[in-house]
């Protein structure tokens, strides 16, 4: 953990809301706790003071280094930089740095060579602070994609950072109030898309920026973003030859030696093509790792084994069953940051950690590959929409109402279930491209379920501004592009967080396809290369690992995702239930004060009912008041 306090209070602390005027030094052992180890390493400068110290149990990228020169500059950084040889190579020329394990040496030395440009230079997984002494100029940095997460509040002039964001909230300046606002964007997402946290009077730092005080004055900049404006023209031979190094060199680099190799795999695409590369970059044994849960259209567990056989890998299915829900989801409440219900996917992605953790040091997975390529479901809803609009507004309307009263059903991807969420999710504004098809209540719904009180305490807060600033700045020319891009800075940091669970088994996740070069490059392929006329999803993909991959993962029509079925444990399974009367109970949905329980029982029973499915709702609702219990009781 990386913990920074900027301004006049590094050195004498006055917070409007303190009674007593507290020095920088006095926050350490509130944020961090009793440094009963000796482990906390301290930076300092003029009105700069940095520390870090590692939290829970140590993993290969948990790095936690700092360097200060004789002229009192200096750098820390939580986290690994994978291409550390080659920047000393190409821009420092050093011997010894060459050999050095500081990375927080080399990042100093690479700033005062390329200035605010070194940041983009970096690939890895980083948070970093960094002082230029003679200039009195600070910076706090995020890496491209947002692996790693920061989170800062400015209170008094003074700006506050940590990697962890429950130890911010004890910095009494800050305190631990809930943002209602963000709250109620928990509940449209299951996440909180946004970049003010949970937490009023804390936001996080937008991946690809940094943020700069130059002699007390204090801006936010971005030194990265992937750019779709100019596609390339190119033959598919030359666009196999160029991804196919690329991919390559992106799993070289987060390659360990001397560790123990992993890699989730699923069977799709991605987690196939990493694995591919990974083979042919590794002469030391592979550990696979996939999940199953029983049922037809929830169980694909066979195309990973057929990836296992022909990569001679060594591979480890973990059941997944109703049982380890019930069980687990208090787990991921403990260790989220802000709330986030990922349907049981998250409790997937912990049980897998578990595993991981007996066979291997770190993990490579397929995260990304949709963005890269074009592979989520959602993109197809997009290009449905625009014909779905065309249809007269006297049809379309009585269409749209009929549809919502079919009932669900017990299978994924139906064609029942999908038109019944495609009506319910088109209604929402087409100026969110992709994320209105996650979105889970409409304002009507929203007013039904917050109590009053609630509602108002959000003071005008609009929920979508941050993600529709976000489709401002996108540069593409077509929806796809423009809904990639918007894709990059809200649910790809969904899918981060939850790989970040697996962190408290000492295992590590890296993800080869969020490499920032990767995602540069894919910007610039034509979108009608990644969704084909035809609705094929990642047609290009498909195309340069045609001959690389086995056929029957190259040509499988029947790719269900990531699939746990909750709706149906939701009706079947008396552990899971059991959970509704344990945390959604009337007397507990009353004391937490929320939400009006009567409508939270008419969820319940329309779901059980088969009426409607509620799944994400009340799976959401569940893990939000266990995550209540964990970061704001007591």
């Amino acid at each position: 953990m990386i913990f920074g306090v900027i301004g006049q209070a590094s050195t004498h602390v006055a917070a409007a809301q303190a009674r007593t005027q507290d020095s920088a030094q006095s926050l350490l052992p509130l944020v961090f706790g009793p440094d009963r180890a000796g482990s906390l390493q301290q930076v300092s400068a003029a009105e700069a003071l940095v520390a870090l110290r590692p939290v829970g149990v140590p993993t290969l990228d948990a790095n936690l280094k700092t360097y200060q020169d004789e002229k009192g500059s200096f750098a820390a950084i939580l986290g690994n930089v994978f291409n550390r040889a080659e920047l000393v190579t190409q821009h420092l020329s050093s011997a010894r740095l060459q050999a050095t394990t500081n990375p927080a040496e080399i990042i100093l030395r690479l700033y005062f060579k390329l200035g605010e440009k070194f940041c983009s230079q970096l690939n890895g997984n980083f948070v970093i602070a960094l002082y230029d002494a003679p200039a009195q100029r600070f910076y706090l940095c995020r890496d491209h994609l947002g692996i790693e997460p920061v989170y800062y509040s400015r209170k008094q002039g003074v700006l506050y950072f940590s990697s962890r964001l429950r130890p911010l909230t004890e910095v009494p300046a800050i305190g631990r109030q809930i943002n209602y606002g963000v709250l109620q964007r928990y509940l449209l997402f299951n996440y909180n898309p946004g970049y003010d946290s949970i937490f009023a009077g804390i936001a996080t730092l937008r991946p690809g920026f940094f943020i700069k005080i130059d002699r007390g004055r204090l801006s936010i900049e971005q030194y990265w973003r992937p750019s779709f404006a100019e596609p390339f023209h190119k033959n598919v031979a030359t666009y196999k030859a160029e991804l196919i190094e690329l991919m390559r060199e992106a799993v070289r680099l987060r390659l360990a030696s001397g560790y123990r190799a992993g890699a989730f795999l699923s069977g799709g695409m991605d987690s196939s093509s990493v694995v591919h590369f990974m083979r042919g970059l590794l002469a030391q044994p592979i550990a696979t790792f996939s999940f199953r849960c029983q049922g037809k259209t929830f169980d694909e567990s066979h195309y990973a084994r057929v990836m296992s056989q022909r990569y001679n890998t060594e591979h480890h299915q973990v059941e997944y069953t109703a049982e380890h829900a019930a069980t687990h989801l208090a787990q991921v409440a403990q260790a989220a940051q802000e709330p986030f219900s990922d349907i049981g996917i998250e409790i997937a992605s912990l049980l897998l950690g578990s595993k991981v953790q007996q066979h291997a040091d770190y993990v490579l997975t397929g995260d990304g590959g949709d963005e890269l390529f074009g592979g989520h479901p959602v993109y197809l809803a997009d290009r449905a929409a625009k014909a779905f609009n065309r249809i007269p507004g006297f049809i379309r309307q009585p269409l749209t109402k009929t549809l919502q009263l079919l009932p669900d059903t017990d299978s994924k991807k139906s064609l029942v279930v999908k038109a019944k969420r495609f009506s319910y999710s088109s209604a929402f504004p087409a100026a969110l491209h992709s994320n209105r098809w996650r979105i889970y209540y409409t304002d009507a719904e929203l007013r039904q379920l917050c109590l009053p009180e609630v509602q108002s305490q959000v003071n005008g807060f609009n929920p979508f501004a941050e993600m529709l600033e976000i489709y401002g700045e996108a540069d593409g020319r077509d929806e796809l592009s423009l809904t990639l891009y918007g894709d990059y800075y809200s649910v790809v940091g969904f899918y981060l967080r939850r790989m970040e669970l697996i962190r408290q088994f000492g295992i590590e996740g890296r993800m080869p396809l969020l490499d920032y070069r990767l995602v540069d490059y894919t910007a610039r392929i034509p979108s009608e290369l990644k969704i084909g006329k035809g609705g094929e999803t990642k047609l290009l993909l498909h195309k340069i690992m045609a001959g690389e991959l086995p056929d029957e993962i190259v040509f499988r029509k029947d790719k269900l995702g990531h699939s746990v079925p909750m709706k149906n444990w939701m009706r079947e399974s008396a552990v899971v239930q059991n959970l509704f009367n344990a945390y959604l109970a009337p007397e507990q949905v009353k004391r937490r004060g929320f939400f009006d329980h009567r409508y939270i029982a008419q969820l319940i029973s329309e779901h059980r009912s088969k009426a409607h499915n509620h799944s994400h709702r009340l799976w959401g609702l569940l893990m939000l008041e266990l995550w209540c219990r964990a970061h704001l009781d007591g």
